[in-house]
C-alpha cells in the first residue's frame, strides 16, 4: 500500500480567504454609510457639466456677436454714401472730403463714400461734372461706360447715354474703357470711348467750347440735334418734342440768360425746323414746310 499523503487543513485558509474577500468590515476603519458620505460630497464639490456648457455656449454667442458688430460697422463705413444730384436748369457745386472740387451741370448724379475717402478716393458720375483734384492718392471716377483715374489735376467728364468723353485741363488723365481699352490725356487734350470700346483721342484742342457750360455758355460744332436739343431741356427744365433728321448736325451757341423761347429761335431756323408752344413747359419741334 502507498504510504497516505500529508493531510493538509484547508480549513483555516478557507476561513481567512472568507473574512479577506467576503467584504468583511474588519478591514474598514469607517462605516460604510461615513464612506459613501465622503464620496458624495466629493461628487458634489466637482464642476458641473451643465455649467461648463452654458458658460461656453455664452462665449460662443459673444463672439459671434463681435463679430457680427465689426462687420456691420465695417460695411457702414465703406458703403455709406453721400450723393448730390442736380435737377433740371440746375448748376451745383460739391465739395469732398479732401477739398477737391465738383461742379456740376444739369440733370447730374455724384456718389461718393466719406468713410472710406482716406482707404480710397472713389466718387461715381452719371451726367457732366467739371472736376479740380487735390494731390493725394489714386482718384478715380466710375461712370457707367468708362473709368476716370488722376493723382491731381483738372478735368472735365460728359457721361449722358451713350457718350463718355473726358477732356484734360490740367496735370495727366488716364480714361479706359469697360472693355478694356485705355488712353492717357495730357492738358488740351480730349478723350471720347467709342461704342466698341475703343478710344479717340484729339490732342491741341480748345478746351473753353466743352467746359463753357461753367458760364452758362452752351456752345456745338457740328453736332447731332438731338444732342443740342436734349442739352435745352436740361438747361431749361423743358420738355421738347422732336424727330428731326439723325443726320442734322448744328453749329452754333446759346446761353442761359436767353429765354427758351429765344434760344429755340436761333436753333430751330438754322436747321429748317420750327417751334410750337403746346402747353407750358412743352415745346413740339416740326419742320417749316410743315
Amino acid at each position: 500500500m502507498k504510504p497516505n499523503k500529508e493531510h493538509i487543513d484547508h480549513s483555516a485558509a478557507d476561513r481567512q480567504s472568507k473574512a479577506f474577500f467576503s467584504g468583511g468590515k474588519f478591514l474598514w476603519k469607517k462605516s460604510e454609510a461615513d464612506v459613501w458620505a465622503k464620496l458624495e460630497a466629493r461628487i458634489d464639490a466637482q464642476p458641473k457639466g451643465r455649467s461648463l456648457i452654458l458658460n461656453f455656449t455664452r462665449s460662443k454667442w459673444a463672439v459671434a456677436a463681435s463679430i457680427i458688430v465689426l462687420f456691420s460697422l465695417g460695411s457702414f463705413l465703406r458703403f455709406y454714401s453721400v450723393t448730390v444730384e442736380t435737377v433740371a436748369g440746375q448748376h451745383l457745386a460739391a465739395e469732398l472730403p479732401d477739398h477737391s472740387k465738383v461742379n456740376l451741370n444739369a440733370q447730374s448724379k455724384l456718389t461718393y463714400f466719406p468713410y472710406w475717402w482716406k482707404i480710397q478716393r472713389i466718387v461715381k458720375l452719371e451726367g457732366e461734372g467739371f472736376f479740380e483734384v487735390e494731390k493725394g492718392k489714386k482718384f478715380t471716377v466710375n461712370s457707367s461706360k468708362g473709368i476716370t483715374q488722376v493723382l491731381g489735376t483738372s478735368f472735365n467728364i460728359f457721361s449722358r447715354a451713350e457718350i463718355y468723353k473726358v477732356t484734360c485741363i490740367t496735370g495727366s488723365v488716364k480714361v479706359k474703357s469697360r472693355t478694356g481699352f485705355e488712353a492717357i490725356l495730357k492738358p488740351n487734350s480730349k478723350a471720347e470711348i467709342q461704342s466698341n470700346g475703343k478710344i479717340n483721342v484729339l490732342v491741341d484742342i480748345e478746351t473753353f467750347p466743352e467746359i463753357s457750360w461753367r458760364k452758362n455758355i452752351f456752345l456745338f460744332t457740328a453736332s447731332p440735334v438731338l444732342q443740342v436739343f436734349h442739352e435745352i431741356e436740361r438747361q431749361y427744365g423743358v420738355k421738347i418734342n422732336a424727330q428731326p433728321d439723325n443726320y442734322s448736325l448744328y453749329t452754333g451757341n446759346f446761353t442761359k440768360d436767353q429765354s427758351i423761347e429765344e434760344t429755340l429761335s436761333y436753333v430751330c431756323p438754322a436747321l429748317g425746323l420750327k417751334y410750337v408752344r403746346n402747353s407750358s413747359g412743352e415745346y413740339l419741334i416740326t419742320r417749316e414746310e410743315e
